[in-house]
């Protein structure tokens, strides 16, 4: 046992394998698909194993490029379709998380300390970018870490549930969804031509992943709230989408086979998800025995706040279609793992189209959030309440 649990190749290879087992599996009408690599890598984590990050990061690159690529063709249309609604809807998901974690710092006083809320928050929307904010903006207080630790994993968990569970308790019919998006494109002119695609070019793809990463690394200054930067999954992403939309640049070609970028995408999420789970199993049973549950309560109370206010206002307010959408509110989250889940759950890479446009602005809803969180908490604190 202790050969296997410390070999990480297979110890990756066996979540995915046993992942893809339980995805198959179905509860009535509900099946994890490739998701279920998530869950056994949480068991195998759970367990005492683990991966090293740069396997997590490797694979969520060959995905987000992949998926990029994939989408690029829609992007422009979805943007044209519902415009400011993406940047609204990414604003209004990330306060929501916010406002949720605020009045449960103010409820539970002294039994929660507000470093541990801050990484919460980063963690129940699974933001990187906001933990980096919510570090700069506590002067790297190591608590902000903790929260963010014990948040991700159940945060991840939230969303990944959320857009599987959300057409069976909302009675969305995806394949009529998929029908009537595509019929709202070409009633509307938004079909993009094809021409020019190749098979697969090495070099387009992997250009793209070196693109990305520095595009990712690029940091903005905010004034007053430090600086952000897309990090290397959202210049990866913005990149793809990019490339992909301009088709070819000089020799090289970005439009490339769907079938070929398809099996890039499943084999990468597959793999993604599994060390996922492999890195947060450990910490799922540090965070259980140190903090107790009432982190986790809150973190999944913001998550699933969050998401329903997403789905409420793209849905019921703005008559959004659900492919899109359910990219969009896993974009408004920066929730790359939920992406996953919602292009397996309805079959298509349109989702990403929605995730490329909320994305950009959750960042920056995020960066301001978590700084506002932590001074209101912190004016709290400071006049006793």
């Amino acid at each position: 046992m202790k050969e296997l649990l410390g070999d990480p190749l297979l110890l990756l290879s066996l979540a995915v394998v046993s992942g893809y087992a339980l995805g198959r599996l179905r509860f009535g009408r509900i099946s994890l698909g490739l998701s279920g690599a998530l869950f056994t890598g949480l068991l195998f984590g759970m367990a005492g194993g683990s991966v090293p990050r740069e396997y997590f990061s490797w694979n969520l690159l060959v995905f987000v490029v992949a998926v990029g690529l994939l989408a690029s063709e829609d992007i422009v249309g979805a943007v044209r379709l519902y415009g400011w609604r993406f940047p609204l809807l990414s604003l209004a998901v990330t306060f929501s998380g916010a406002l949720v974690l605020f009045f449960s710092a103010l409820f539970f006083g002294r039994a929660v300390d507000p470093f541990l809320v801050v990484g919460t928050y980063t963690g129940a929307l699974t933001s990187s970018p906001g933990l980096g904010a919510a570090l700069e903006a506590t002067g790297g207080n190591p608590l902000v870490v903790v929260g963010y630790t014990v948040a991700y994993p159940f945060g991840v968990v939230a969303v990944v549930l959320f857009v599987q569970l959300a057409p069976i308790v909302f009675a969305i019919d995806v394949e009529e969804e998929r029908r009537s998006l595509a019929s709202l494109r070409r009633s509307k002119g938004l079909q993009v031509p094809s021409e020019g695609s190749v098979g697969f070019s090495l070099v387009a793809f992997a250009l793209s992943m070196a693109l990305g990463s520095l595009v990712g690394a690029v940091k903005v200054p905010l004034p007053g709230l430090g600086s952000l930067s897309l990090g290397a999954t959202g210049g990866a992403l913005l990149v793809a989408l990019a490339a992909g939309t301009l088709g070819r640049v000089g020799p090289l070609a970005f439009r490339m086979d769907p079938s070929i970028l398809g099996a890039f995408r499943s084999l990468s999420l597959a793999f993604f998800l599994a060390a996922s789970g492999l890195m947060a199993g450990p910490q799922i049973v540090a965070a259980l025995s140190e903090h107790g549950l009432l982190l986790i309560a809150m973190g999944l109370v913001s998550a699933l706040f969050a998401e329903a206010v997403g789905y409420f206002m793209g849905r019921r307010l703005w008559k959004m279609n659900w492919i899109l959408l359910s990219g969009a509110i896993c974009g408004a989250m920066t929730s790359t793992p939920g992406l996953g889940a919602a292009i397996d759950a309805t079959g298509s890479e349109e989702c990403a189209a929605g995730y490329g446009a909320a994305y950009p602005v959750a960042i920056v809803g995020m960066v301001l959030f978590t700084s506002l969180l932590h001074l209101g908490l912190r004016a709290v604190a400071l006049s006793g309440g």
